[in-house]
């Protein structure tokens, strides 16, 4: 599991739930499934369009998962990928690129940043004790997104 814990995927199976709401009906899985983290419902709420169910970005590999609108497969369109993370990817994303700025989150778990790469957007890297996870959002311009990335993240935090 590389540093994520169970109770990583704990904080963020509740991530978007209303107030007073229990935690996702399906059982934990032993390995994170960033899939199994959100409903559509929940992410088409963020996103302000439906979307279909979450896909792992890269077939074997469910530490990420991506939501979509139905059909839409362009750059620009309106996106949330999570991603369950390492200590170790939370570290090296602390070295941009080439051309990508990295910026502090004030006031987001333990240690936060975003990265903003044009013309790709924004992620938002968020470590809480020994846990880490990253949201990025597209289909906004940069700084709506980095709000959008900063409300999930929080959300996700105030749960776990």
């Amino acid at each position: 599991m590389d540093s994520l814990s169970i109770k990583a995927l704990t904080a963020v199976a509740v991530l978007l739930l209303p107030d007073g709401a229990g935690a996702m009906t399906a059982a934990i899985p032993t390995n994170p499934d960033a899939c199994a983290v959100l409903t559509s419902d929940q992410v088409s709420d963020v996103l302000g369009v439906r979307v279909e169910a979450g896909q792992h970005v890269l077939p074997d590999a469910h530490s990420s998962c991506g939501w979509a609108a139905p059909g839409d497969p362009s750059l620009g369109a309106k996106r949330l990928v999570l991603t369950l993370m390492s200590a170790r990817a939370f570290e090296a994303g602390r070295t941009p690129v080439r051309g990508a700025i990295r910026s502090a989150a004030r006031d987001v778990g333990d240690e936060a940043y975003y990265i903003t790469t044009p013309p790709f957007g924004t992620a938002l890297s968020v470590k809480k004790g020994g846990n880490y996870f990253q949201v990025r959002i597209s289909g906004f311009p940069d700084a709506q997104a980095a709000h959008l990335e900063k409300a999930v993240a929080l959300r996700l935090l105030k749960r776990g």
